[in-house]
């Protein structure tokens, strides 16, 4: 009888995280630093446009909603093997009630946009804090160069 072992490759796991002062301002910095990240991790295609928009969206609601003057928001991505997560941490452990939207509002479509481009979303609360996360997945011909 002859044994052949067969070598798993080990998931490749990367992380990236960031705090942000609460203020408008944030946002385009931290969408500018996520797109700077995933190209550094050698992605392309329209998932960097789907990260960076969820990003955008949820660090948004963070600043507007979850965040008192002089707080912080914290940003976590997160990715391993074909799957990413990014996390947004605001220091409101309230959940915001979904507004819908006004068909020519500027308001209201972010966690609609969010649940559209992402494969999964979720919210934890804690006594101090809440975490919104969403996740993505990578297609096949959206892989990081650098993983194939």
């Amino acid at each position: 009888m002859h044994m052949v072992a067969v070598e798993q490759p080990r998931a490749r796991l990367r992380q990236w995280q960031a705090t942000f002062a609460a203020v408008p301002e944030a946002v385009a910095e931290a969408r500018r630093d996520v797109r700077l990240l995933l190209k550094g991790w050698g992605w392309e295609g329209d998932r960097v446009d789907d990260v960076v928009s969820i990003c955008s969206e949820l660090v948004t609601n963070a600043v507007q909603h979850g965040s008192d003057p002089g707080s912080e928001v914290g940003l976590h991505v997160q990715e391993i093997a074909d799957d990413c997560r990014i996390e947004v941490l605001d220091g409101r452990p309230d959940l915001a009630v979904p507004r819908t939207s006004v068909p020519r509002g500027e308001n209201g479509r972010g966690l609609i946009l969010v649940r559209k481009l992402s494969d999964d979303m979720a919210v934890a609360t804690s006594r101090t804090s809440k975490k919104v996360w969403a996740r993505v997945l990578l297609a096949a011909d959206n892989t990081p160069r650098n993983a194939r």
